[in-house]
């Protein structure tokens, strides 16, 4: 017997709701598009009346129908406008974001009463076929709910994953988990889309690695399997069915009556994708979806393989540390002014004054800019990385792969680390899981020269080697500026030197973090 959360009916709402396919076949035709907040606004309010409606399964069933492509329109648009949010967000980013998880909620439960319809029905038998689509398109929106909180940085509603293994369950139990209808998927593969997107610990993916991920599954999720026990020698992760909760990186062995999930097919075709483009080959030839980019897709599948091979790994022990505090600095050009209030103008020939970017001519001439630092309380400390959390005042826009620039008092120096992980407790409460990086950091200015010398100064960040690691210089750019190769000028007062940028070294959509070749010092 299914038991799902669903609202009861609101007769209210009843003189408010078109059901009549054919009118809301119109009406949907005539939404805004061109407007995404206003298109999904109309859409969450038919579809809240609508949930509040009695209805009988098929003419819901047909309903929903109507709606689905339109709701997938809507929500592209939303996600491409949430593509640069970070954390706190931004007043219109957030309602954005609010927009998102709702609509997915609201579609959800139009499927939920459709399935509950259709399984507790008194006289009859519902249509294998029918029940088996309905139960893959209601995994296949509990999953966009949960994406849609990944992509919010806010957590999944209570219940989600409790409701998503017993409608597996169900399908499993009615011998329907595995048959496909139409373009819905097989509610077994839906769930396992839901499966790994978790196991692939979505608060360390940057928006762009999340959307590539769940482009990566569409095609190949068929690739896992689920299976009762594990098979030897395989890649897998047991998964919990008798809870509310998402399977775990850190579980090891079955659990008493689950699942398990069988990845081993699966990281094989991730390492041969990654070789494969490693060694040139494009996305297309490889037989990647469309929207799916080489330089991301290759990085994405080599982390992809170390989360559903064998999930993570703590490297060093972390220790709480009650009562601590660091400052905090986000930001390649934030860091820069932070380091360097006032430009070394007086240092500068007129020409080289002249070719600082227009944004910080007027700090140069005029007063320091001083960059804002936010308080945070470290939750815990390792040799590698610590755990931030906070309640910032104003928006920050943080996000995974951010620099930050850190010190714990007014009396310390500034080291250099990168965000790795982020997510939200509520609308304000923000965690952040943060790498360290360097000890030390400095900056400079870099002038690229492509053919000429009259390009402008951009700021970038000097980052010190570490003769114990036997770790060179290196210097940390803004992500628009790094080509291999490349020659550039870099004021580094006293110095002002002339070198070529070589390998990447790490890289993130904030930064790239480069060696280099002196080519010629100017000694002050």
């Amino acid at each position: 017997m299914l038991t799902l959360n669903v609202p009861g009916t609101d007769t209210v709402l009843q003189h408010t709701v078109e059901t009549r396919p054919k009118a809301v076949a119109e009406w949907l035709g005539r939404l805004p598009f061109a407007s995404p907040a206003d298109t999904a606004q109309q859409l969450l309010i038919a579809l809240y009346a609508l949930n509040r409606h009695t209805l009988g399964a098929d003419e819901r069933h047909a309903l929903l129908a109507l709606y689905r492509p339109v709701l997938a329109r809507a929500v592209a648009s939303l996600e491409a406008l949430l593509a640069e949010s970070g954390v706190p967000p931004q007043a219109q980013q957030r309602q954005t974001g609010t927009l998102l998880r709702e609509l997915h909620i609201e579609h959800s439960i139009g499927y939920k009463q459709t399935l509950l319809a259709l399984a507790n029905r008194r006289f009859g038998r519902a249509s294998p076929k029918r029940t088996a689509e309905v139960s893959a398109r209601l995994l296949a929106a509990l999953r966009d709910v949960q994406t849609a909180c990944h992509l919010t940085h806010t957590p999944a509603p209570a219940g989600l994953w409790q409701e998503m293994h017993q409608i597996h369950a169900f399908a499993q139990n009615s011998k329907l988990a595995d048959i496909a209808v139409d373009d819905a998927p097989q509610p077994s593969l839906a769930y396992c889309q839901a499966l790994l997107i978790a196991l692939a610990d979505p608060p360390h993916m940057s928006h762009a690695e999340l959307v590539h991920t769940r482009l990566y599954l569409d095609q190949f999720v068929a690739r896992a399997m689920l299976a009762a026990t594990p098979m030897a020698g395989h890649h897998g992760f047991p998964i919990r069915t008798d809870g509310d909760a998402p399977p775990s990186l850190f579980a090891t062995g079955p659990t008493p009556g689950g699942l398990w999930l069988d990845t081993d097919a699966l990281c094989h075709h991730l390492h041969d994708t990654s070789v494969r483009l490693r060694t040139g080959e494009t996305p297309r030839r490889i037989g990647l979806p469309p929207g799916m980019e080489s330089e991301l897709s290759q990085t994405l599948c080599k982390r992809l393989l170390k989360q559903w091979s064998n999930g993570a790994q703590r490297a060093f022990r972390r220790h709480a540390t009650p009562g601590s505090t660091v400052q905090v600095v986000a930001g390649v050009s934030a860091i820069h002014r932070l380091l360097e209030p006032v430009p070394q103008a007086a240092r500068l020939t007129p020409d080289e004054a002249d070719s600082l970017p227009n944004s910080d001519v007027e700090p140069v001439l005029a007063a320091p800019v001083v960059a804002n630092t936010s308080q945070w309380t470290v939750d815990n400390d390792s040799a590698t990385g610590l755990a931030l959390s906070g309640t910032p005042d104003a928006p920050l826009n943080l996000k995974v792969g951010d620099p930050l620039a850190l010190r714990t008092d007014a009396e310390a120096g500034w080291s250099l680390g990168v965000i790795r992980w982020i997510r939200m407790r509520d609308t304000r409460q923000v965690e952040l899981g943060v790498e360290r990086l360097s000890p030390q950091v400095q900056p400079v200015w870099v002038r690229p020269l492509r053919g000429h010398r009259k390009a402008s100064l951009e700021p970038a960040l000097f980052v010190p080697g570490l003769a114990a690691l036997k770790q060179k210089d290196r210097l940390l750019l803004p992500r628009y500026l790094y080509q291999i190769g490349m020659d550039a000028d870099v004021l580094h007062p006293p110095h002002q030197y002339t070198l070529t940028f070589g390998r990447r070294l790490a890289h993130t959509p904030s930064y790239d973090l480069i060696d280099f070749t002196v080519l010629e010092d100017e000694q002050p």
